[in-house]
């Protein structure tokens, strides 16, 4: 949830070579158990989506950019220099499939067009995909719509956000918040689709029976127990885990907001499915926010839900030189019970130091165009996913965040690693992309099942023509640690936004092809011209040639 609405048209490389750096050693860990066990207010189970007529989208008066917990203390350090590293040259990924997403703009002919079915305009997109067994879902801002894998023909949509609880009734159906994600559960070969509502607090959960995207779902609504902004998920094939930044009445931030879910009785359909949540307050310093829970591409089975990993919590100071760990212990048996390790920065890894991109508060990339505005890296947060790869043997966890460096900004990467089973992460290497005054932000980053690492991010300068496109980079498997490949331009972008609050995107997404564990889809956006809340999205394959 963030965005202004306004009625449609009025309408409204270089490497850091970083190997094997251990963990900072755990001392003194604190600890929390203060969890509340609810169960759904309420549940059903649809008849399939494709059977309910398409509702108008209509989008939420309380959708806004995303609350900074710890802006007042960025603010009050400043923005620091960055570093200036050097580059590799070696040879990127390859682009394979390459289409038109959902479009925020109404003059657009495409079929995805979403402000013609709703009527109004929003930014930023908050553009995110998964793919299945056959259908890719891509889900922005209040809309969504499927997509053939083979192709990347429109099978549906779009459709409103709150198109998944229709005739579920409540504020499931009748908001449409945004602040969406969805997600392709890969063990167990279902959708899981989320977003919250703002008043009252709620997160709404649909979890299909099937891998067809239009067909049937379980559905939920749980309570939160603060205003629940920027909510992210991770899913293991027991336990499914979100967080938020909980702003309790909607104004000061009071802490972040942890909870799992009993994925086992919610693809059941059980009405007494257990949502098992805490709020994070670190002791009352406000010291943990905006969490990224782990979300796994290969698992290995377990009989039960594991433990659980998180990272965040790097806008504390400026610079920063640790991402700091969490660990969920959770268990559904019984009354419900779990427990939160690492609170109030108790479990930090030592990483190379970094400075947010824009000081983590502000607008500060350019672009071309006379008349455009700055626009917000997002800087003062780990972007979404921490995408978690378990061999059988070691669990690589990837996560990426937007640093300056010496001209401009860029996409620092990490790989963390830890043994199949363990929770103890140390950081394996780190890089980002290069420092030649290129603005690159809004990552995304995941692994493939031969090591690739394939990471999609934004780029635009002042330079005429250098208008913000989309571009793929990463780490070919069997290259040095800290090597970060030469980029591949995805989709050349033609326009600056204008007049559009500086918003631009508050994630994009790398999602990993669960049926081969090798083909990266990216999606993000960009604009074909100069324009106001007239944004555009693209979905790409991204595929290195030695996976198999």
């Amino acid at each position: 949830m963030r965005k202004p609405v306004f009625p449609a048209v009025v309408c409204v490389v270089f490497v850091l070579a970083i190997c094997a750096l251990p963990a900072v050693a755990q001392k003194n860990v604190q600890s929390i158990s203060n969890a509340i066990v609810s169960y759904p207010v309420h549940s059903d189970i649809s008849a399939p989506l494709s059977s309910y007529p398409a509702q108008a989208i209509v989008g939420s008066s309380r959708v806004h950019a995303p609350l900074k917990p710890k802006e007042h203390l960025l603010r009050s350090v400043g923005e620091a220099a960055g570093h200036g590293l050097g580059s590799t040259g070696n040879a990127g990924p390859s682009v394979g499939l390459n289409f038109e997403g959902i479009s925020g703009d109404p003059g657009s002919a495409a079929s995805v067009n979403c402000p013609i079915v709703s009527g109004v305009q929003l930014a930023p997109p908050d553009t995110n995909a998964a793919v299945g067994d056959t259908q890719v879902v891509q889900w922005v801002n209040i809309c969504y719509s499927v997509f053939d894998k083979a192709t990347g023909a429109l099978i549906a949509g779009p459709f409103a956000g709150n198109h998944f609880w229709s005739g579920f009734g409540g504020v499931c159906q009748a908001d449409n918040d945004g602040d969406p994600i969805i997600q392709f559960d890969k063990a167990n070969h279902v959708w899981v689709a989320s977003q919250n509502v703002f008043g009252p607090f709620a997160t709404c959960l649909a979890v299909s029976t099937t891998a067809d995207a239009t067909g049937s779902y379980n559905r939920y609504q749980f309570t939160q127990p603060g205003f629940p902004d920027y909510h992210k998920w991770g899913l293991t094939p027991h336990a499914y885990y979100q967080t938020q930044n909980n702003f309790g009445s909607g104004a000061a931030y009071v802490g972040v907001t942890v909870c799992a879910y009993q994925a086992d009785a919610i693809r059941a359909g059980s009405k007494k499915a257990k949502q098992i949540c805490m709020v994070d307050n670190s002791n009352g310093t406000l010291f943990d926010d905006s969490f990224l829970p782990a979300d796994a591409d290969a698992d290995p089975p377990t009989a039960g839900p594991a433990p659980e990993v998180f990272v965040g919590s790097i806008d504390n100071v400026n610079p920063g030189s640790n991402v700091y760990q969490y660990v969920l212990n959770v268990s559904f048996k019984g009354k419900g019970k779990a427990t939160l390790s690492g609170t109030n920065g108790t479990m930090p890894i030592a990483v190379p130091s970094y400075s947010l991109a824009c000081g983590g508060f502000g607008a500060c990339v350019p672009q071309p165009s006379a008349g455009s505005e700055l626009l917000d890296s997002l800087g003062d947060r780990l972007m979404y996913r921490l995408a978690l790869f378990d061999d059988g043997t070691t669990q690589h966890f990837l996560v990426t965040h937007s640093v300056n460096d010496t001209a401009a900004t860029g996409a620092r990467w990490y790989e963390f690693t830890a043994p199949t089973g363990s929770t103890t992460l140390s950081l394996a290497q780190s890089s980002q992309t290069p420092d030649d005054s290129e603005y690159r932000w809004m990552g995304s980053i995941a692994r493939d099942n031969s090591g690739n690492i394939a990471l999609g991010y934004s780029r635009s300068s002042a330079t005429a023509g250098d208008f913000p496109s989309i571009y793929v980079s990463g780490q070919t498997a069997g290259e040095p640690a800290g090597t970060t490949d030469a980029e591949v331009l995805v989709k050349q972008g033609g326009g600056s936004q204008i007049s559009t609050a500086n918003r631009w995107g508050d994630y994009s997404s790398m999602a990993l092809d669960g049926a081969d564990h090798c083909t990266f889809w990216y999606t993000t956006e960009y604009y074909p011209f100069d324009g106001s809340f007239q944004w555009y999205t693209n979905l790409n394959t991204v595929k290195f040639a030695s996976c198999p």
